[in-house]
């Protein structure tokens, strides 16, 4: 019987996951920004979330697509790209996003050189109409995290952060930076997926990375962030959705780990959530909802503005 033999063919260096859903013009300028890298070494994959028409895509031995039939938001659009990567490392890149012609090659350059970390944060920079707000509000949030974090930076500009330090500056912020990973995918399984039922998908992901690998930052603005009021979060006010995913992806980070001083910080944490949610609650006149919450935040952390916030709720004090 002849033996058929199996030829291993050897796959690209990185793969670009790029989630699309109805956006054809946005979505060609972050093609074509892909397709300008200095570093030639990649796949992209694009996944379709059941556009409509779908999504054209020029095809071909470096670009392929995965399309989803319905829409199944963001972060599975991810995980359903990192599932097909052949890549050694991982990339994602936003539909209304663009990269910079050097973002990949920093990128691997920087992992190459430094075999101990898991994956690099990008550094942002913010265009459009909005852009000069959105970097401002950026700049400010990125500088009170390095200085929590207080990473090393090396002699490639690179900085480098103890996986404990990180986790705790992350839980009071998570800048654009740190939702703009590369990193290796032999630690997606152990990291875990993104979470569809969380909407800071990426906020969450990016604290679950730091619990578990030591990451670095490249602090340069090569992740280009549209600001045009695309956005699909900005389209109407979802502040207590936000904050409901904020305390829900801290919720199960805290019922996840065994380690005493990450379970601290995170009870800390979700105690000021919860402050934060009875203060809103006594504003709107919701008085026993402010007890319950006074009481969820008093459980975690106990502090004396807390049992202040606590009285003014049963004297219905607003």
């Amino acid at each position: 019987m002849e033996r058929k033999t199996t030829v291993l063919t050897k796959g690209p260096t990185v793969s670009v996951i790029l989630p699309t859903h109805n956006r054809p013009e946005l979505l060609a300028e972050a093609i074509a920004s892909v397709q300008a890298q200095t570093f030639s070494d990649w796949e992209l994959i694009i996944v379709d979330d059941a556009s409509n028409p779908p999504a054209e895509v020029p095809c071909g031995d470096v670009i392929r697509v995965i399309r989803h039939p319905a829409s199944k938001g963001g972060a599975a659009s991810k995980n359903s790209g990192v599932e097909h990567a052949r890549g050694e490392f991982i990339a994602f890149l936003d539909d209304d996003d663009l990269l910079a012609t050097d973002y990949l090659e920093r990128a691997v350059s920087s992992l190459r050189k430094h075999p101990e970390l898991g994956g690099v944060f990008m550094g942002v920079k913010w265009f459009g109409t909005r852009g000069d707000a959105g970097q401002t509000a950026y700049d400010a949030a990125m500088e009170k995290v390095l200085n929590f974090a207080a990473g090393t930076t090396t002699e490639d500009d690179l900085t480098i952060f103890e996986p404990r330090q990180l986790t705790e500056a992350l839980l009071h912020s998570v800048p654009m930076a740190f939702q703009r990973p590369v990193f290796r995918k032999v630690l997606f399984l152990e990291i875990g997926e993104y979470q569809p039922d969380i909407l800071l998908w990426d906020c969450d992901w990016a604290i679950r990375a730091a619990t578990r690998a030591q990451f670095g930052l490249i602090n340069r603005g090569l992740y280009l962030q549209r600001a045009d009021g695309q956005g699909y979060s900005s389209k109407r006010d979802r502040r207590e959705e936000h904050a409901h995913s904020n305390r829900l992806m801290k919720e199960r980070l805290l019922a996840g780990t065994s380690d005493p001083q990450l379970q601290q910080a995170l009870r800390r944490s979700l105690a000021e959530l919860w402050f934060d949610k009875a203060w809103q609650q006594i504003q709107a006149g919701s008085f026993s909802e402010a007890r319950h919450s006074s009481m969820t935040s008093m459980n975690l952390a106990p502090r004396l503005s807390t049992v202040k916030l606590l009285v003014r709720s049963l004297l219905r004090i607003r």
